[in-house]
């Protein structure tokens, strides 16, 4: 008796001698040496039997060499194409595919095989480009063989031409529209091609058909994760705990959609099967940079502790502890590692580049801006390093330092929006709008995705006194961009100094945006100043006292807000409370227009 770790499909003997048994199962192909010889008819018996041609037994001969080449090319397909096991396909060809199939040979069938057996000898042997120019041979010779089509279509998406697989993988099921192999295979592809909705579709078809098939119900879960249904993710991965273990990519995905969905229990116990099933010191990685992605420090640091000692590549793993640290607040803690990296020879621009944040949250601008510096001239065709620096700059407020920077980066990188963007920043913040103009209109012109661009360009519209062309940018970003408040939060603000001429109209619309952002994101500090400001002035002192008071809580630095909230505290009495208030204004008058201008650059790259 021979004990699977899963359901076997069938089985062939195989190899030179016949004494090797290869078994098909659910997702993987086993190959088991024997010591004796196992049955195989002779030719001789298949061509002398009555209604069986020369034909189809040299189609029987061509499949059992298929099924050897996708033994042969499996440990392939694990590392390119994960647990999809995309080669498994020529093994399930040969076990899977009803007898009918010879059917669609045509006359010339002896030079389709010869094309066929001779394009996997080149596969099993690692010459894809070969193994391919035979199969589209076979595939003219034969355009409606199915098994040829498959087969190129596994070739071609071993070569990472998955748009040409997919599209072969389509024609063999409008040939064999049961096929869930190939179904599965083609859900596979269309994942990988970032076409989630379509591998969706396909999974379900197979699901309704095999409800308990545990490859697509795992293929299902990662579709669903990237997508962010979440629910779907958790119920599709939780169901296949033995498909899970096999993949620790998988076990991420599962962890993530926990973790969307506010499980943390259950998110850290997935984490957990990392590091208790021994999948390997780089998945437990991968696990670690979840939680960090998550939030979730003490975890992301429970899990590279305990690879510390086998992980392979040293500074990596420092780097991402010290990333880890970083995220967590604990900046000395996170510079502390980098600079013993640092001083033991490790020296890259990551490193500089998160020791120049380190140093600018711990309030140290010169070593900050050294330290970026630095990075930039280690690796200068890595932008990243040059925006990040501009963003520090502008939170220093060295504005005309600033513009040089930006100027440097625009012209290193012309093509980028996100460099224009910096620049038409930094003009903004100098009172330099039409300039400004210019570079959000060509940062748009380059990615008009980019919903930071459209914001800007609005803005310094606004501020040039093109009022008209501004509500037209701001207009056209909340289109774009339906669920970004700050769209709507700007523009209030746009119209609200417009009404200061005394258009009533333009009023009523700010306070009607501004409601509709903070029903889109309750935590804007400027929308609730604003509505505060507005029922100050309106005498509706409860109200605003609410929304002032929240928006002083979100951003303590508003000198403004604290202006306001202490005209509030003064007319209920509460003279103490005013007094303070107007002490934080005082305080922080003399920076806040500069922190206006700079309000965009506090969040760094990783963040």
């Amino acid at each position: 008796m021979i004990e699977m770790p899963e359901l076997p499909a069938n089985q062939v003997w195989g190899d030179h001698d016949c004494r090797t048994l290869y078994i098909a199962a659910t997702t993987s192909v086993y190959r088991l040496p024997t010591k004796a010889r196992g049955f195989v008819p002779h030719p001789a018996a298949l061509i002398t039997k009555p209604g069986i041609s020369g034909n189809v037994y040299r189609s029987c001969e061509c499949r059992e060499r298929l099924f050897q080449v996708g033994v042969s090319l499996m440990p392939l397909a694990r590392q390119r194409l994960g647990f999809c096991c995309l080669p498994a396909l020529f093994a399930c060809l040969c076990v899977l595919t009803p007898p009918k199939a010879a059917a669609y040979l045509p006359e010339q069938g002896t030079e389709v095989e010869d094309r066929v057996a001779r394009g996997f000898e080149f596969a099993r042997a690692g010459e894809l480009q070969r193994a391919e120019a035979e199969l589209r041979q076979a595939a003219k010779l034969a355009p409606t063989n199915p098994d040829v089509l498959a087969g190129l279509g596994t070739i071609l998406a071993q070569q990472g031409k998955l748009e040409e697989s997919t599209t072969l993988f389509r024609r063999v099921l409008q040939i064999r529209p049961q096929e869930m192999m190939i179904r599965r295979y083609l859900a596979a592809n269309l994942w990988q091609l970032h076409r989630y909705s379509e591998a969706k579709e396909n999974l379900k078809v197979i699901l309704r058909q095999q409800p308990n098939d545990r490859p697509s119900r795992l293929l299902l879960g990662m579709v669903s994760e990237n997508v962010g249904d979440y629910v779907t993710a958790t119920r599709m991965l939780g169901s296949v705990p033995d498909e899970l273990r096999k993949q620790p990519e998988s076990i991420a995905a599962l962890a993530r959609s926990y973790y969307h969905l506010r499980q943390i229990d259950k998110a850290r116990a997935a984490l957990e099967q990392l590091t208790a099933q021994q999948a390997g010191p780089q998945s437990v990685l991968l696990g670690a940079q979840i939680a960090d992605q998550m939030q979730d420090y003490q975890i992301a640091e429970k899990l590279l502790a305990s690879i510390r000692s086998t992980f392979p590549d040293r500074p990596r793993l420092e780097y991402n502890l010290a990333l880890v640290e970083y995220h967590a607040g604990e900046f000395a803690q996170s510079q502390q590692l980098l600079e013993a990296l640092i001083n033991s020879g490790s020296k890259n621009a990551a490193l500089f580049n998160l020791l120049g944040w380190c140093q600018h949250k711990q309030g140290r601008p010169k070593e900050a801006v050294k330290a970026l510096e630095e990075s930039i001239q280690m690796a200068p065709s890595e932008e990243t390093n040059y925006l990040d620096l501009g963003k520090i700059l502008l939170a220093q407020h060295s504005l005309p330092r600033a513009l040089q920077l930006a100027r440097k980066t625009t012209s290193s990188f012309p093509n980028s929006a996100e460099a224009l963007e910096l620049q038409g920043l930094v003009e903004t913040g100098l009172g330099q709008f039409t300039d400004a103009v210019r570079s959000y209109i060509r940062a748009v012109q380059l990615d008009v995705t980019r919903p930071d661009s459209i914001l800007g360009l609005a803005q310094a519209q606004s501020a040039a006194g093109m009022s008209k062309d501004a509500a037209a940018s701001f207009e056209s970003g909340m289109r774009r961009f339906p669920k970004d408040a700050r769209f709507k939060t700007h523009y209030a603000g746009a119209l609200l100094w417009q009404s200061e001429t005394g258009d009533g109209t333009d009023q009523a619309r700010a306070e009607q945006l501004l409601r509709s952002a903070l029903a889109l994101d309750p935590s804007l500090p400027e929308a609730h100043y604003q509505l505060g400001n507005l029922a100050l002035k309106k005498g509706l002192i409860t109200e605003a006292q609410r929304h002032l008071e929240q928006a002083v809580k979100l951003d303590a630095h508003n000198g403004q807000a604290h202006f306001a909230l202490s005209r509030v505290y003064r007319r209920l009495g509460r003279q103490e409370e005013a007094a303070h208030e107007l002490e934080r204004y005082e305080s922080l008058k003399p920076a806040q227009s500069q922190d206006d201008n700079a309000a965009q650059t506090h969040v760094d790259s990783r963040e």
